[in-house]
Order: structure tokens, then C-alpha cells, then sequence
């Protein structure tokens, strides 16, 4: 800019976030159709992601081998959990409802390739996958029909 001159004018004002960049998915490049801005404000369910996004998820089935209360909180038990190639510890928030001794021997399906995590100090090296009953109060653990060898990989 050469001495003297304005500064292009600009129709952003300062501290206002700028624009979205324009997306494949929104039809017209740089602009939303009406019918997908309505959709979008309209979804009330989960969040959605593509397929590419849920195969990047490793869910593998394990075998429960041992369980214990967790030292420092009174909702956590800690399992040691056999996945074939490997045992992994992982730390669940289901001791209001499974007794730990009763746990030992089932087949549980596992989210294997979740960075470590600490819980209350215990390292969670994975997650294992419940369902929800809210009307009942209860939490249910997710596990194959029949049993499997540990490591299989849930598909």
C-alpha cells in the first residue's frame, strides 16, 4: 500500500468470525439450499457421520478375566479384559449395576483403539459398549449371541 492510500474497505467487522467456507455437501457452491438449512435446523436426533468415520472405530469382542471394584470411585468397577492377542484393562462405569464376580467369563464387545485414558487414576486402555434401559434405571452390557473367540471383530 503506497503512503497516503485507504485500506481496502471491508465488509467484515472486527472480532465478527468470518465467513463458512462453502462445502461439497451444500449444493451450490458457497451457498446452502434452503431445503438443507431447514433440514439441519429441523434434526433433533444424534449427531450423524459418515461411513468412513464409524470404520475408523475397532470393535472387538473380549472376555471378561477378572473384575474389581475401582479404588477411588464408587461407579467404576475395573475389568481385565482378554482380546485375543492381547488383555487390556478398562475402566466402566457399570458397578450400580453388575456385581463384579459375575462379570468374569462374559463376552463383552470392546472399543479397542481409544487412546488410554485416566479414570480417577486406573488407566482405561478401551470401552466396553452398553445400552441404556432409562425407564428401567439399568445399563446393559452388549455381547454376541453366541460365544466367540476373544479378538473377534464385530462387524
Amino acid at each position: 500500500m503506497k503512503s497516503g492510500e485507504q485500506p481496502p474497505r471491508s465488509d467484515t467487522m472486527i472480532g465478527e468470525p468470518p465467513a463458512a467456507s462453502p462445502r461439497a455437501s451444500d449444493g451450490v457452491r458457497g451457498q446452502r439450499s434452503s431445503a438443507a438449512s431447514e433440514a439441519s435446523e429441523q434434526r433433533t436426533g444424534p449427531r450423524m457421520i459418515s461411513i468412513a468415520a464409524f470404520g475408523a472405530l475397532e470393535l472387538r469382542v473380549g472376555t471378561i478375566r477378572s473384575a474389581e471394584p475401582h479404588p477411588n470411585a464408587d461407579r467404576l468397577l475395573v475389568l481385565r479384559v482378554d482380546l485375543g492377542s492381547e488383555e487390556r484393562q478398562v475402566v466402566a462405569g457399570i458397578r450400580a449395576h453388575y456385581d463384579a464376580p459375575t462379570l468374569v467369563g462374559r463376552q463383552v464387545v470392546v472399543v479397542a483403539n481409544l487412546e488410554p485414558a485416566r479414570l480417577r487414576g486406573v488407566e482405561s486402555q478401551g470401552m466396553v459398549l452398553a445400552a441404556t434401559d432409562s425407564e428401567r434405571n439399568r445399563v446393559v452390557l452388549l455381547h454376541p449371541d453366541e460365544a466367540v473367540p476373544p479378538g473377534a471383530v464385530v462387524r
